[in-house]
C-alpha cells in the first residue's frame, strides 16, 4: 500500500464512515467523494476569522424548482425529514445514505 499523506489518511477516514452509514461492504468513489466535500467545508469553516466576512447562507445559490417549492408550499414550519423525503423521491444516487439518514431524523 501507498504512504499516505494526513490529508488523505483524512478523507479516507470520512469515506470510512460514509460508507457505514450506508452499511457497504466496500468504501466506493462515491463515499471518498463526499468525505472530500464534509472535509473541505469542515476546513473552510475553520479558516474563516470572522462571521460576517463569507456567508454560507442558502440566498448565495439559486434553488431548483423542486426545492423552492418544498421550501415555499405547505403550511407550518419545514421539517429535516420533509428535506429528505425529498432528495429521496429524486432517486438520486445518495439514496443508500438517505435511507439511514432518514430514520435518524424521525420525530425531530
Amino acid at each position: 500500500m501507498r504512504p499516505m499523506t494526513a490529508g488523505a489518511r483524512e478523507i479516507l477516514d470520512i469515506a470510512g464512515e460514509v460508507a457505514r452509514l450506508r452499511d457497504a461492504v466496500h468504501i466506493e468513489p462515491r463515499d471518498v467523494a463526499l468525505a472530500a466535500v464534509v472535509l473541505h467545508f469542515r476546513r473552510f469553516a475553520e479558516e474563516v476569522e470572522a462571521p460576517e466576512v463569507v456567508s454560507l447562507s442558502p440566498e448565495m445559490l439559486t434553488m431548483s424548482d423542486a426545492v423552492r417549492d418544498i421550501m415555499t408550499i405547505g403550511e407550518g414550519e419545514l421539517r429535516a425529514e420533509e428535506m429528505i423525503e425529498l432528495a429521496r423521491r429524486d432517486g438520486a444516487e445518495s439514496a443508500d445514505y438517505l435511507e439511514h439518514v432518514w430514520w435518524g431524523t424521525k420525530d425531530r
